[in-house]
């Protein structure tokens, strides 16, 4: 409920820019697209790394895949080239580097099989700020955005179940994390107008956000194995996207 009442919010004071924006026009946009995760936020840990008897303390590793995500922003121009506003995003990336994880696991805690099982990272976003529009051509602009705001992100729970001689050991589990911070967003694109109202775009952008996670483990009987207590890292990621533009309150012109 809380991420809708946001969407419509941001709908509303949001920013985006076409080819054909002029002072006082209103534009509503929808975007999708792929977030590759930069950073120690998009890396993993070999599966010898993961092997201590002594465990793995705070690994900076977040082992975040490439994700998928969609927006949607709205525009109030107060000049030609000028806008304010905000957008809403919403992300999802699934783990990668499981089969290392799972083999640390089993050959730190010294028994025969685990499986590992992991839920994903989510990261929604709230965030204001100024667009440029500046046309290239009939029809194309070239567009750029600083935006500022904040950014709730979770982390994903990791559960390992264990056997050893045939017999199920209690499972150790790192529970998710959720925390908000402050984000920021800054990008660029190409926009084309197919029509007077309607505008198809591609972007491109860099996201960052800091979250200071503070996570719950179950409690083991040995300290072996990848734990971690807090993280720490930068969820920053670059983002390609198209999406359909919509705006309407142009100024007509006089025959």
């Amino acid at each position: 409920m809380r991420i809708a009442k946001l969407f419509f919010l941001t709908l509303t004071i949001g920013i985006s820019v076409t080819s054909q924006a002029q002072k006082g026009t209103t534009i509503l946009e929808l975007d999708g697209g792929v977030s590759i995760p930069l950073g120690n936020w998009g890396k993993t840990s070999t599966a010898s790394s993961l092997q201590s008897l002594n465990g793995t303390k705070s690994d900076v590793n977040g082992y975040a895949k490439t994700g998928g995500f969609f927006s949607a922003d709205g525009a109030w121009f107060f000049s030609k080239y000028f806008g304010i506003g905000g957008m809403f995003r919403y992300g999802s990336y699934n783990m990668k580097g499981i089969d290392s994880l799972s083999q640390g696991y089993e050959e730190s805690f010294d028994v025969d099989t685990t499986r590992t099982y992991v839920t994903n990272y989510k990261v929604w976003s709230v965030m204001p700020g100024v667009y440029f529009n500046y046309p290239l051509v009939s029809k194309l602009s070239l567009t750029a955005r600083a935006l500022v705001g904040i950014a709730d992100a979770k982390t994903p729970q990791i559960y390992v179940n264990i056997e050893d001689g045939g017999v199920t050991d209690p499972p150790a589990i790192q529970y998710s994390a959720s925390k908000v911070a402050f984000a920021a967003d800054f990008g660029v694109g190409f926009r084309y107008a197919v029509c007077r109202d309607i505008a198809i775009n591609l972007k491109a952008d860099y996201f960052y956000t800091k979250p200071d996670f503070t996570i719950s483990n179950t409690q083991r009987i040995t300290n072996a194995g990848r734990e971690v207590y807090s993280y720490n890292q930068p969820l920053e990621s670059v983002n390609f996207a198209a999406g359909i533009s919509y705006s309407f309150g142009h100024k007509h012109k006089s025959s």
